[in-house]
């Protein structure tokens, strides 16, 4: 398993998430230096896996670190995810449309960083950025609350939220 870091999210990933007033924020980073960052993993626009042969993981975007740690998830790790967005209301864009990250919207995507975003039912807007140094991939989710009730959901699912993306992570 992989050491995840909680870290402060890093100033210039919440200014490139671009969502404003931020209520929360959770970051974490992880070293993508050791040999499972090697893993092949199939590019959306190709047929052909994408490896490291460096070992450092250079060669993958922060779009196909997003699609490693959201759609290659363990099954029951993405049923948990896919049934709690919809709980919240969240409507979730087709999984064959090239614009999206299991069902999140593509805001924003260099090799260097992706932004993701959901806007629930309830009253929150998330953004989720993932951002490759070569060394380090980090994780920043930022959440605004667009009303009282997105509130009152968010409080109560922030720790368990926080412990279940540090256990995708950790899995890479």
């Amino acid at each position: 398993m992989t050491t995840v870091s909680e870290i402060d999210p890093a100033p210039a990933l919440v200014t490139l998430a671009d969502l404003t007033p931020v209520h929360y924020r959770e970051s974490f980073t992880l070293p993508i230096t050791s040999p499972s960052s090697a893993l092949p993993i199939t590019s959306p626009s190709s047929a052909s896996p994408i490896t490291s042969t460096s070992g450092v993981g250079p060669a993958r975007t922060a779009e196909q670190w997003a699609r490693l740690v959201l759609e290659r998830a363990p099954w029951k790790a993405r049923a948990q995810m896919l049934t709690a967005w919809t709980l919240l209301g969240i409507p979730l864009a087709p999984p064959w449309s090239r614009t999206q990250v299991l069902g999140w919207r593509i805001v924003r995507n260099t090799p260097a960083a992706i932004v993701l975003e959901s806007r629930a039912a309830l009253g929150i807007t998330a953004r989720l950025v993932f951002h490759t140094s070569g060394t380090h991939l980090t994780q920043v989710m930022l959440v605004r609350y667009d009303h009282r009730p997105g509130r009152l959901v968010w409080s109560r699912l922030a720790p368990g939220h926080r412990r279940f993306i540090r256990s995708l992570l950790s899995r890479l």
